[in-house]
């Protein structure tokens, strides 16, 4: 019966750890058409920061390389190349917040030790004109056993899930 609880804890525990790896629907600033977003290409995915906010280069290239595999999984033949990029566009990550949290304090009591991401996420034409604009925010502050074994790198796939809503087709 005693391992039967630990099964359950240890369950339990991934199971709302999931949640930091969910996504949050991004919110229009300004939108994409219907047929901009049909016909949509994407040349790169890039990430700067404000400045003050701790993010690493590591970091942001992680971050491009998460949004870049998510987008690819999501909407598979959306990137192109340099070439053939007549109408297609840069999708800019501009982190605002970026908080890695702290595991012991969210593990003692939920809410305290949140991990957070925020960032604007423009999409760019070839001539620097801003298409599109969405702001995207993720974050993860459960308590417990859930909130000591996530780490900002769930969070970051979550966020990365986020911005790929924003050029998926819809079915």
């Amino acid at each position: 019966m005693k391992s039967f609880h630990i099964f359950y804890v240890a369950a339990l525990a991934v199971s709302l750890a999931g949640c930091a790896s969910s996504v949050s629907e991004p919110t229009a600033v300004q939108a994409l058409t219907t047929e901009q977003k049909a016909a949509l290409h994407l040349t790169d995915v890039t990430a700067d920061a404000d400045r003050g906010v701790e993010v690493s280069d590591g970091d942001l290239g992680l971050i491009c390389q998460k949004v870049r595999a998510e987008i690819e999984t999501q909407s598979p033949g959306i990137f192109t190349d340099h070439a053939n990029a007549g109408s297609a566009v840069k999708l800019n990550i501009h982190i605002s917040k970026f908080e890695r949290g702290n595991a012991f304090a969210r593990m003692v009591m939920m809410g305290l030790g949140q991990i957070r991401i925020e960032a604007d996420v423009d999409l760019i034409d070839r001539s620097g004109h801003k298409m599109a604009e969405y702001k995207v925010a993720k974050d993860f502050a459960l308590g417990g056993i859930a909130g000591g074994t996530t780490s900002i790198e769930d969070v970051e796939e979550g966020f990365a899930k986020s911005v790929a809503e924003i050029v998926k087709a819809k079915a």
